[in-house]
């Protein structure tokens, strides 16, 4: 049996869903398997266990239900976590496909807010930030000369855990518009870096704001702020690369 530091198969039958899930998990996981229906997802769950497993509920050949039987009666991935995915769902049917074998169940069009909640609550290790990726992104913003680079990093560094501690303060009294500026301006701020995992999430949470839902708000919040929180514990390391 052969298993990967940390991999995630994905099943969808359409091409553009399946490629906007894979483009969007690989801002954690750099082995990411895309297939076209369940026939050929099956082939690869019988030989190799995966961290993570996203499945498309109506697929031609295997369909989404089909296929997650068959992995927890018979393959290496019988523990595996597996996750439906669908355009739409009702509380029965969410009910249905977890009696199914599903563990959790996710609703077209998917966040990068919706894939970091699935993957630290199934996977025992998350995938850590890739470095490699925000200093290439702060390069291409500023021309790959790496002095402007230092000093963009240094000023996000510097201005957003301000911003974070205000965001709080805001979320805790309810003050949705105070609130949704101080997420505006994270919201601009990678923007400008290229943060597009960041930009994501913080959009998200400026649209729980506006409609003043305060739960998804808040989970939308402590999502942004612990992955800054992880990226900036790879500050230091950051700005020596740049300086090599």
């Amino acid at each position: 049996m052969l298993q990967t530091e940390f991999s995630i198969l994905i099943a969808d039958d359409n091409e553009m869903n399946r490629w906007l899930l894979a483009e969007q998990l690989q801002q954690w996981c750099q082995d990411v398997i895309s297939t076209s229906d369940g026939n050929e997802a099956w082939r690869f769950l019988q030989h190799q266990q995966y961290s993570l497993i996203f499945l498309d509920v109506n697929m031609p050949g295997l369909t989404g239900l089909e296929l997650v039987r068959k992995i927890r009666a018979d393959s290496v991935n019988q523990t595996t976590p597996v996750v439906a995915v669908t355009a739409h769902v009702q509380n029965q049917h969410r009910h249905l496909l977890i009696d199914s074998g599903f563990n959790d169940c996710l609703i077209k069009p998917l966040t990068l807010a919706d894939l970091q909640q699935v993957i630290s609550q199934w996977c025992e290790t998350s995938p850590s930030l890739n470095s490699e990726f925000y200093l290439s992104a702060v390069l291409e913003r500023t021309g790959q000369n790496v002095e402007l680079a230092i000093v963009f990093l240094e000023k996000l560094f510097k201005e957003a855990p301000t911003l974070f501690v205000e965001l709080a303060s805001a979320l805790a009294k309810k003050h949705f518009q105070l609130a949704f500026d101080k997420a505006h301006k994270l919201h601009g701020s990678f923007c400008f870096y290229g943060f597009n995992d960041f930009r994501l999430l913080a959009e998200s949470l400026e649209t729980s704001l506006l409609e003043e839902n305060l739960p998804e708000a808040q989970q939308h919040f402590e999502l942004l702020s612990s992955k800054f929180a992880e990226l900036s514990q790879m500050r230091t390391g950051m700005l020596m690369q740049l300086q090599q």
